[in-house]
């Protein structure tokens, strides 16, 4: 039996999150002793998710932003820790825990070290922050013994900033339950809504925590215009986060009340999905949204930024149109011909159908970490 201990900033409803939750449990199931250590942004609905066997840690001094003297409690207290349980795998998540996590873990010299690279939140930082941030990735790169990266483009990234060797990056895409979406059917409460709407109602959905750089705010003011002349056209917002006063705010100011509906965090995203006639994703930057994965997994037309290994799932005038990060203007020109066109939705949903999503399976993310653990 090994002993592993993950280590991860927040433990939320995001991505990264549940790529981590996902393989505590699996590990923890195939009989490792195992741990997750997390920071003081924390979901109750992720915790209850996690397998008993996996022991739940709570280090409030672990936070996203840099702050030194926090950093340095951080640190302390991940290298007590580390000594106390004397792991044989050290697993870091996100940038933030990863550079944390990593020097700690000198503590441990035996322990083998393994980072997960979710995404590269520096690449849009101000300079000054962008070099201390590559710099402090470059040294813990020294203590990794592998990276673990959700796509192709995230190896891509790390290699270009000269973190870590290319023989030490492999790509191990984020798992999930696809059959799960699949098969899905509406949820409840959206069937009803859709009722209410009337058979010709087009829902579009769009499933992300609600945080800046998903900017729901700068979508909302885009398709306003698009909202305001198609008045069957309605706007699924689920997900939850500290942004939603504001974009509540902003839904009242624009008076779309009764046309984006804000549904907050739902435990049934396969279900929100299906209740949708195609989705969106207007994240600024990414890895490779999980969410994205999901519309296709569910058979949806998709309309998404272009972000990192986005094509592998996505391709633009197949199953859905990729737009430029910073279209926001070609955005809302793609969701007015999708809310318009039925049949070119039809044929991209039966595009999404066909896709092999195998690779995103839960249990292939388990074996092929489990491969590069050794």
């Amino acid at each position: 039996m090994r002993k592993i201990v993950h280590v991860i900033t927040r433990f939320i409803d995001g991505g990264a999150d549940e790529n981590t939750l996902l393989t505590c449990n699996h590990q923890a199931r195939a009989g490792d002793a195992v741990w997750l250590v997390h920071g003081a942004a924390v979901s109750r609905r992720m915790l209850d998710q996690l397998d008993p066997a996996v022991g739940a840690l709570r280090l409030p001094s672990l936070v996203r932003e840099i702050s030194p003297l926090k950093d340095l409690a951080a640190l302390v207290r991940l290298a007590r820790l580390f000594r106390r349980i004397r792991p044989d795998v050290v697993h870091t998540h996100t940038s933030k825990a990863g550079i944390v996590g990593r020097l700690a873990s000198l503590a441990v010299p035996r322990a083998r070290v393994f980072h997960g690279v979710h995404i590269l939140p520096f690449v849009a930082a101000p300079a000054p922050v962008r070099l201390v941030y590559i710099a402090l990735e470059r040294l813990a790169a020294l203590r990794t013994r592998a990276f673990i990266d959700v796509s192709p483009e995230m190896r891509a990234l790390c290699l270009k900033y000269r973190i870590g060797r290319p023989e030490r990056h492999f790509v191990v895409p984020s798992g999930m339950e696809i059959a799960r979406f699949r098969a899905a059917v509406p949820a409840p409460d959206l069937a009803a809504l859709r009722a209410r709407l009337g058979p010709r109602a087009v829902l579009a959905g769009y499933l992300a925590a609600l945080e800046p750089r998903k900017r729901h705010r700068a979508l909302i003011e885009a398709l306003a215009p698009v909202l305001a002349a198609e008045p069957d056209v309605h706007l699924a917002l689920a997900g939850d986060g500290h942004e939603r006063p504001a974009v509540e705010a902003l839904v009242a100011e624009r008076g779309l009340g009764t046309r984006v509906h804000v549904l907050g965090f739902r435990d049934d995203p396969e279900r929100v999905i299906a209740a949708c006639d195609f989705c969106l994703f207007a994240s600024l930057r990414e890895g490779l949204p999980r969410a994205v994965v999901q519309y296709a997994a569910a058979g949806k037309a998709t309309l998404a930024t272009s972000l990192p290994g986005i094509e592998i799932v996505l391709r633009d005038g197949e199953n859905g149109y990729v737009v430029a990060p910073d279209d926001m203007a070609g955005l809302a020109r793609r969701f007015a011909e999708l809310a318009r066109d039925a049949a070119t939705r039809k044929a991209m949903a039966a595009a999404s159908a066909t896709l092999d999503l195998s690779d995103w399976e839960a249990a292939a993310m388990a074996r092929r970490i489990e491969a590069i653990y050794g």
